[in-house]
């Protein structure tokens, strides 16, 4: 979707507007609105780029979702210019049809990154490879779907832990790495 028309930009929610609608993980959602997983050093090279509007695509049952996108609200608020909204995946297939992952999967949540001419620069989707490569060791080839439910809840309990020690940041600084390539600010 380049570039972004503003109808499309439009149907998108504000953060508060889109926590009322949040029914799974509220309080994910919110531990890590109150305790984004950035540093100052790190608002301090985003504030060095032009003012972003940031695409958001997630849904409230996706650990990858309600472990990052308050971060990304947060920081957001925080740069001047800078705005945040967020798409309902299953609600916007037309929007989440520009950003599918290997051209088919429809991979969550979708961080995509706009200049004020509403010029696609550049987006990610998906986890970090760090927490790709603990998920897919506990995985050991089998779908998580074909898993019996015991180990389903165990893997996704051990994930969970992941993010909350490590993966957040891991995803952060994966999209930090890409902007600071983009606007070669390395």
């Amino acid at each position: 979707m380049n570039p972004l028309s503003p109808e499309i930009w439009d149907r998108g929610l504000p953060y508060a507007t889109y926590r009322r609608t949040v029914r799974r993980n509220g309080k994910t959602f919110d531990e890590v609105h109150r305790a984004p997983t950035f540093i100052e050093e790190d608002l301090e090279f985003l504030r060095k780029l032009p003012p972003l509007k940031v695409l958001a695509i997630g849904e409230d049952w996706c650990p990858d979702v309600y472990h990052t996108l308050p971060t990304w609200v947060r920081a957001a608020e925080k740069l001047p210019g800078w705005e945040l909204r967020i798409f309902a995946r299953d609600a916007n297939l037309d929007v989440m049809s520009h950003f599918l992952w290997r051209r088919e999967n429809q991979r969550i949540p979708v961080y995509a990154f706009y200049d004020e001419d509403n010029r696609l620069q550049l987006w990610w989707s998906g986890r970090s490879a760090l927490a790709q490569r603990v998920f897919d060791e506990q995985l050991a080839g089998r779908a998580f779907g074909s898993l019996d439910p015991e180990e389903r809840k165990r893997i996704s309990e051990e994930i969970e832990e992941g993010y909350r020690r490590e993966f957040r940041r891991a995803n952060f600084e994966e999209i930090l790495r890409l902007l600071r390539a983009f606007f070669h600010l390395e």
